[in-house]
C-alpha cells in the first residue's frame, strides 16, 4: 500500500524531477547562479528561474515551483538547492 502511493505521488509531482535536474545544472555551473543571484525580486527570480528551465529544455510551471518553494519553507520536500533556498529567502 505504501508502495502504491509512493508511486502515485511519484507520477503525479513530476515537476519535482525536473526542478532537481535544474538545481543540479545550477549547482554545477557558478556563473548561472551568480546570474541568478543578480536578480531583485520575487518576480524577476521567478522569471529568470523559468527562462532558464526551459532553455535546457526543463518543463514546469511557476505553480510548480512556487508549490517547491512553499513547500521546502515548510521544511518539506527538498527539491531546491540549498544556495537557491537562501536566494529565495532574501526574495519572497
Amino acid at each position: 500500500m505504501l508502495e502504491k502511493a509512493m508511486q502515485r505521488d511519484a507520477e503525479s509531482r513530476i515537476f519535482e524531477k525536473e526542478i532537481k535536474k535544474l538545481g543540479e545544472i545550477l549547482m554545477a555551473d557558478p556563473a548561472l547562479l551568480e546570474k541568478l543571484d543578480t536578480t531583485p525580486d520575487k518576480s524577476a527570480f521567478i522569471d529568470m528561474y523559468m527562462a532558464m528551465a526551459k532553455e535546457r529544455g526543463l518543463k514546469f510551471t511557476r505553480d510548480d515551483l512556487l508549490i517547491a518553494v512553499q513547500e521546502q519553507k515548510q521544511g518539506q520536500d527538498w527539491i531546491l538547492p540549498k544556495k537557491v533556498i537562501r536566494m529565495i529567502a532574501d526574495r519572497f
